[in-house]
């Protein structure tokens, strides 16, 4: 669920209560016993590429995202790889797939979750490390702000890139 400073209790209905938290409970149900973490990464990177086909669009070739997506790609070809075999897997195989799962989220949820540290609230859209890609894409071609812009472009490609190819080395190993 998504906070902002503004979420106080008055924000929200009983019926939206229960709704969260059976929701919340199942999840933690499911967490706490099944023989494999409930995660698919391979979903994980299908939403990522279709944010990052729309911030292609939007740059319109001026910043290349090829890094990204070539990373993407291939972090959704080891989670499809890494679920075939929590489809199958027994107990030590299972309990090998959720450490994997574990390392794989250490390297993606931040990218999710986070424009900056462990230690701050982040009010964000989704993959705030992609908002100044976001800025770019939306700034005029060769404009000042543009050319200022593409610096922070560029290092929220490279920490993308970097937790994708943890995650994919997590994967593969």
């Amino acid at each position: 669920m998504w906070h902002t400073p503004d979420d106080l209790a008055d924000k929200i209905s009983e019926k939206n209560l229960v709704r969260d938290t059976r929701i919340y409970v199942h999840a933690v149900w499911r967490l706490l016993t099944d023989a494999v973490l409930s995660l698919d990464y391979a979903v994980y990177v299908q939403d990522l590429l279709a944010e990052l086909g729309r911030l292609r669009d939007g740059l319109d070739g001026r910043f290349s995202l090829d890094s990204v997506v070539a990373g993407a790609m291939a972090l959704r070809d080891s989670a499809k790889r890494l679920a075939a075999c929590a489809a199958a897997a027994d107990d030590d195989q299972a309990a090998r797939v959720n450490r994997t799962l574990m390392l794989m989220s250490r390297a993606l949820v931040p990218l999710d979750y986070t424009s900056g540290d462990r230690f701050a609230h982040d009010p964000a859209p989704a993959w705030p490390t992609l908002q100044s890609l976001r800025d770019l894409a939306a700034a005029a071609p060769d404009s000042d702000a543009g050319k200022f812009l593409a610096v922070s472009a560029v290092r929220a490609r490279n920490r993308v890139v970097h937790a994708l190819r943890q995650a994919t080395a997590a994967a593969d190993a």
